[in-house]
């Protein structure tokens, strides 16, 4: 099943895979990510998978905080102080509670990661999150027939 996405953001040992066996397959199956990546994504939140990456709930609660902030000033009201929430994003990613600062390290280690907004915007989780969507397709299509 190889794709022009396949070919673009996969090395080349997973671009014949279906979606689902790239879910389940180590995070250095997106190229650009090396295995010392991966080990430091283990060790930092025993991220294993592609499927590991798009799931975090780190990176969620990263996603949450820089959607909210960037939408402030046009859901509070002015007399609500909107830039508090738009500084959020700008913190270390180890302000997110359960992340230690040795985590943080490893994130930057892995990605280059400093801020929070940096872990929700990343081109590497963004990718596993696509994989792991379309696996969920493939699995849903599969199940009804339509594969």
């Amino acid at each position: 099943m190889p794709s022009i996405f396949k070919e673009q953001f996969l090395v080349k040992k997973f671009e014949d895979k279906s979606w689902s066996e790239v879910a389940d397959a180590p995070v250095y199956a997106i190229a650009g990510v090396s295995e010392g990546d991966g080990e430091a994504l283990k060790k930092a939140f025993n991220i294993k998978t592609v499927q590991d990456l798009a799931n975090n709930k780190y990176i969620w609660v990263a996603q949450g905080i820089c959607s909210f902030s960037k939408v402030t000033t046009e859901i509070l009201d002015k007399k609500f102080n909107a830039e508090e929430f738009e500084q959020l994003r700008k913190l270390p990613v180890h302000a997110i509670k359960g992340v230690s600062e040795n985590d943080a390290v490893l994130m930057k280690k892995a990605f280059g990661i400093n801020t929070i907004e940096e872990l929700a915007e990343n081109k590497y989780i963004s990718i596993a999150q696509s994989i792991d969507t379309l696996a969920l397709l493939e699995n849903m299509m599969k199940e009804e027939g339509l594969h």
